[in-house]
């Protein structure tokens, strides 16, 4: 083989070499380079019984409008979940739908260890809850006692059976 032909493997070599190591540094620095952990937080069904609802006392459904909530876990070692839903904007993003703003506080077993989730979601107007079998995604506002400097998101379904499962994605800082 002739020098001229090695160098230009050799370089073809490098050059590849430096692709590969720019796409995993971009990659890298697309995620973050953050690793996330992964914690359930699981409740049975909802009561009415373990819901309050304060309405503004106009009809239908209006800004304002709230449900508060306080949901045991079904851990072996307890934890509450707690909070409150709030409508802002009725007939959006389409007729028969709201958003509404969640102020939720996932208390882990101990009364320190705990996550603040907010964020708004899509309801359907006429349903106390998300519709069996959908899936909202939130973002994690801080955490306290384990969960100190918590971020990241939650991803919470309405199980078919009625059962919930909230699976927090979290990093501390």
């Amino acid at each position: 083989m002739s020098k001229n032909v090695a160098a230009v493997i050799a370089i073809f070599i490098a050059l590849i070499a430096l692709i590969v190591g720019g796409v995993a540094v971009a990659v890298s620095l697309a995620s973050g380079g953050v690793s996330y952990q992964t914690v359930e937080f699981d409740h049975n069904e909802i009561d009415p019984s373990q819901v309050t609802v304060l309405d503004t006392g106009v009809d239908g459904s209006t800004p304002g409008d709230e449900r508060f909530f306080i949901i045991p876990a079904m851990a072996p070692d307890g934890g509450l979940m707690t909070g409150s839903l709030t409508v802002v904007a009725p007939q959006t993003p389409t007729a028969g739908q709201e958003l509404r703003r969640s102020d939720l506080v996932f208390q882990f077993g101990a009364v320190e260890d705990q996550m603040v989730v907010g964020g708004v979601a899509v309801y359907e107007i006429a349903d106390p809850t998300i519709g069996l079998g959908k899936v909202v995604t939130r973002p994690i506002l801080g955490g306290s006692g384990k969960f100190k400097g918590a971020t990241g998101w939650v991803e919470t379904t309405h199980n078919e059976d009625g059962t919930w499962v909230h699976v927090f994605h979290y990093n501390l800082h």
